[in-house]
C-alpha cells in the first residue's frame, strides 16, 4: 500500500476530497509523442541526403526546391509536436501545483495552451529550425563542391 501511495504522489496528486489523480497514462503518451519526434528527425535527415544527391547529380533546381519545401513541412510538424507536448506538460504541472478541488477539463486546458503557442507561429520560426539550417548549409557546400568539379562548358554564364 505504501508503494502505491508513493508512486501516486510522484506522478499525480491527491485531490482535497482524498481521491488521487495519476498522470502515468499522460507520461506514456508523451513518451510515444517523443518517438514520433524521432521519426520527424529521421525524415529530415533523409530529405537532406536526397537533396544533396540531387545537387551532386546535377538535377534541376525545381527538384532541390521541392526537397526544401519538404524540409519546411517537417519543420512545421516538429514545431507543432513540440507545442503540443509543451501544452500537455504545462497543464500537468499546473494541475500538480494548483491541486484544484474539482477536476478541470484537461483536454480543454491543453487545447487552450496549444492554441496560444501556435498563435505565435511565423514562417521565420521554420527557417530557424536547427535541421533546416543544417540542410541549407549542406546544400550551399554541395553546390560549391559541384561547381568546382563541373566541366567549364557546363558552368552557368
Amino acid at each position: 500500500m505504501l508503494l502505491k501511495e508513493k508512486s501516486a504522489q510522484t506522478n499525480g496528486f491527491k485531490m482535497p476530497g482524498g481521491a488521487t489523480i495519476s498522470f502515468n497514462c499522460v507520461d506514456s503518451s508523451l513518451s510515444s509523442l517523443k518517438n514520433c519526434q524521432s521519426y520527424i528527425n529521421t525524415g529530415m535527415d533523409i530529405a537532406t541526403r536526397v537533396a544533396l544527391d540531387l545537387v551532386e547529380s546535377f538535377n534541376n533546381v525545381e527538384e532541390v526546391n521541392s526537397m526544401e519545401n519538404v524540409m519546411l513541412e517537417y519543420a512545421a510538424m516538429d514545431r507543432e509536436l513540440n507545442h503540443y507536448m509543451r501544452a500537455i506538460e504545462e497543464t500537468v504541472s499546473q494541475m500538480k501545483r494548483d491541486k484544484p478541488e474539482n477536476i478541470p477539463d484537461l483536454q480543454y486546458l491543453v487545447k487552450e495552451k496549444f492554441t496560444a503557442l501556435e498563435s505565435k507561429n511565423s514562417d521565420a520560426d521554420l527557417q530557424r529550425n536547427e535541421k533546416y539550417i543544417y540542410f541549407k548549409d549542406q546544400l550551399k557546400e554541395m553546390r560549391k563542391q559541384c561547381k568546382l568539379h563541373l566541366p567549364q562548358e557546363l558552368l552557368p554564364l
